[in-house]
């Protein structure tokens, strides 16, 4: 639980590396990552495209995440991950769903690993 609060609130893309390929800028900066408890809901330009369950593991060297998907093509699949969370700063390294989890923070070609950097948005006052 104390591992999942610092995980809670919005969180905008700054990277995004898929098997190698970088995804243009422009695309990155409108993806977000909104954390509520155990549940993320994924949005592209403020439209939710996907939502899911996950379950951290602190304690796993480097820090473990499982995604659950609610619906879509993932459903009923695992999506295994690293996580590293500096300050607010988070990286993410996720496998293709029901592949076995990344051993390091990389997406080269060939991987079909996922790298992930988000920064976290301060609240609006």
């Amino acid at each position: 639980k104390a591992e999942q609060a610092k995980h809670q609130g919005v969180w905008r893309a700054v990277s995004f590396r898929r098997d190698g390929k970088e995804t243009a800028e422009a695309v990155v900066r409108t993806i977000t990552r909104e954390v509520d408890g155990d549940r993320v809901v994924w949005r592209r330009d403020g439209k939710s495209f996907s939502g899911s369950t996950v379950v951290l593991d602190p304690r796993a060297d480097p820090r473990t995440i499982d995604v659950h998907a609610d619906g879509g093509p993932g459903r009923d699949k695992v999506v295994r991950g690293l996580y590293k969370l500096e300050g607010d700063r988070l990286t993410l390294c996720t496998a293709d769903p029901d592949q076995p989890r990344p051993t390091t923070f990389r997406a080269d070609p060939g991987d079909h690993w996922t790298l992930m950097v988000f920064d976290r948005e301060k609240p609006k006052p």
